[in-house]
């Protein structure tokens, strides 16, 4: 729970882990974050999403806290929130104000509550394409940036995924 609000999952997360998912996306803060990377179920959950090499997506705590802590990040380009005792845990860090999300491989992670509507719509857009990205940006009254995402190119491609 951070900064006092408390999110009720709809499900518990025993009930989700044999379900093949398109994105599994982590939120950040703390402690959450470590709840999270305490989680056995989802640590295993987001090892099959990675041997599946399908989209993982992590924003503020969360890329350093988690998927740092799992070696999901081993050999990636990531970002996470700008402290040093998070960025420090990124094998290869990418600490630049103008880089709100950068994708890597199958993993797309974010900076903070600041880049979540980009972050958001970067997911959107590798998921379902650039024209429903922009047609949610265009909604919520967002310009859209062409510098919001950063993709370093890898082996790895996320599968189709269908909305």
């Amino acid at each position: 729970m951070s900064r006092g609000v408390k999110i009720m999952a709809d499900e518990m997360i025993g009930n989700c882990k044999d379900i093949d998912y398109d994105l599994i996306a982590l939120p950040g803060g703390m402690p959450g974050a470590e709840r999270l990377r305490d989680s056995e179920t989802l640590k295993n959950m987001l090892i099959k999403q990675e041997a599946g090499n399908k989209m993982i997506g992590a924003i503020c705590a969360a890329p350093a806290v988690v998927l740092a802590h799992h070696g999901l990040l081993d050999e990636r380009n990531a970002t996470c929130y700008p402290s040093p005792a998070f960025m420090e845990k990124l094998p290869k860090n990418i600490d630049d104000d103008e880089v709100p999300v950068v994708y890597d491989g199958n993993v797309m992670t974010s900076r903070g509550p600041g880049t979540a509507l980009v972050f958001s719509l970067a997911l959107v857009e590798k998921l379902v394409g650039d024209v429903k990205a922009e047609q949610l940006a265009s909604l919520m009254l967002l310009d859209i940036r062409e510098d919001w995402t950063t993709e370093f190119t890898s082996d790895a491609a996320p599968a189709e995924a269908t909305i």
